[in-house]
């Protein structure tokens, strides 16, 4: 990247931890211009819903974004993918008496659509809502009936398994508030949601530029989902680093679900300085609570603020087994997080950042930085100064060399643009 020296100043005005932890968040979340074909394809299966032939044709009353798409705390799935969720609600006018099974079978019969249509093959039926698979994401459709005489947008969600007929129940949800609430309780900072705004914009023209993406959509000089508070920034790391430590170790059991993660970081925002500071915040608040219930010998609990009702660990955890996982992974972060955050060369914290975030972003955002620094000292010779961790490129060497920046991957509509989606008459 070409950066002015008004730019340098303001990056070197942040503690080198702090920039390199915001641009592994960048290289995790989807860019600008993914997020902006998250947003077509959203649009474009609210109104397949509504086409001529569809069963559910003016019976959806609301379609909105849920979870991380919702509170903009989306991240990449896994560590061997760019594969990202991007979930939705749709709230239907069903009888609040339907059955569980009817419900969701109905939607996902309405999405899949008859043999030989765009999404027939690229649907999958799940136990609370329809996944559709896009290259590089996929939308999650969860049905809802609203609840006449409750707080906005408080409704039903559906579980069922055909094989379980037995097993099948109506639970109540408010997504739509928990992602209001959620909001509320963490305001970005005004200048650092700037900074990450225009360094996640830079990024992605970068990215656009090395992958020769003549295709991509121009991205806008400024994008309000990228102006986020540390407290969302932190969410994304401890999802990220979730995904990757339950991959490696733990891929047969339950992820500790995102709601819960997000639940917590937002009873604890605002009350640090640095992004450093908020991430280590965070994973301990986690852990003390934790380790309190497991000392009692209880499996933790929450609900959601905003729906007394909504019980955000109904699934997770399944036994205390999953609660001592969960503790000894967030030991182990809070202990790399205390080291990230001492006196540590560049090359310690590169190894530090790939062990919690995946080897290619650490390595990508160290990278960035090592370059940002060679640039400033050939063209001003000593002026930037950010801290104890920088380094001159030139004298870089003790820096595993870090591989080059991916390329985004090519995302397609499944060979139809949004705009050919059929119209609402």
């Amino acid at each position: 990247m070409n950066y002015s020296d008004r730019y340098l100043r303001q990056i070197a005005s942040y503690p080198i931890v702090d920039v390199l932890l915001a641009d592994v968040a960048i290289r995790i979340q989807l860019s600008p211009t993914d997020y902006q074909l998250a947003v077509d394809h959203y649009h474009a299966i609210n109104e397949w819903l509504e086409r001529d032939d569809s069963i559910l044709r003016g019976c959806i009353r609301d379609f909105y974004a849920q979870g991380g798409f919702a509170i903009g705390a989306t991240v990449a799935r896994h560590s061997s993918d760019d594969e990202f969720d991007i979930d939705v609600m749709a709230d239907i006018a069903y009888r609040i008496d339907v059955d569980p099974e009817y419900a969701l079978s109905t939607l996902h019969e309405a999405i899949r659509g008859d043999r030989g249509s765009r999404y027939y093959l690229k649907t999958d039926r799940k136990t609370r809502c329809s996944t559709v698979n896009y290259d590089g994401m996929h939308l999650d459709v969860t049905p809802t009936v609203r609840l006449a005489g409750t707080l906005e947008k408080t409704g039903l969600i559906f579980h069922s398994k055909p094989e379980e007929p037995w097993a099948k129940k109506s639970l109540f949800a408010n997504p739509d508030g928990f992602a209001r609430w959620f909001l509320s309780q963490t305001p970005p900072d005004q200048d650092f949601g700037t900074f990450f705004e225009r360094r996640s914009l830079d990024y992605d023209r970068e990215r656009a530029i090395l992958s020769k993406r003549a295709d991509a959509a121009p991205v806008p000089e400024q994008c309000p989902a990228y102006q986020k508070s540390r407290a969302v920034i932190a969410l994304q790391l401890i999802k990220r680093w979730r995904n990757l430590a339950y991959d490696k170790r733990h891929s047969t059991r339950r992820l500790p679900p995102s709601v819960l993660l997000a639940f917590y970081v937002a009873t604890h925002a605002n009350q640090t300085k640095s992004l450093a500071e908020e991430l280590s915040l965070q994973v301990e608040s986690m852990l003390a609570i934790l380790r309190e219930a497991h000392d009692r010998g209880q499996k933790v609990s929450a609900r959601n603020p905003m729906c007394n009702d909504d019980i955000l660990t109904d699934r997770w955890p399944e036994d205390l087994s999953d609660q001592a996982v969960f503790i000894r992974e967030l030991t182990d972060f809070a202990v790399k997080l205390r080291r990230l955050r001492g006196e540590v060369a560049l090359p310690e914290m590169q190894q530090i950042l790939e062990d919690l975030f995946g080897e290619t972003p650490a390595r990508s955002a160290v990278k960035d930085h090592v370059s940002r620094v060679g640039q400033d000292v050939r063209s001003t010779g000593s002026r930037f100064t950010p801290g104890k961790a920088a380094i001159p490129a030139a004298i870089a060497g003790g820096v595993a060399a870090p591989s080059t920046v991916r390329s985004a991957p090519s995302h397609k509509f499944f060979g139809d643009h949004p705009d050919d989606v059929p119209k609402r008459r």
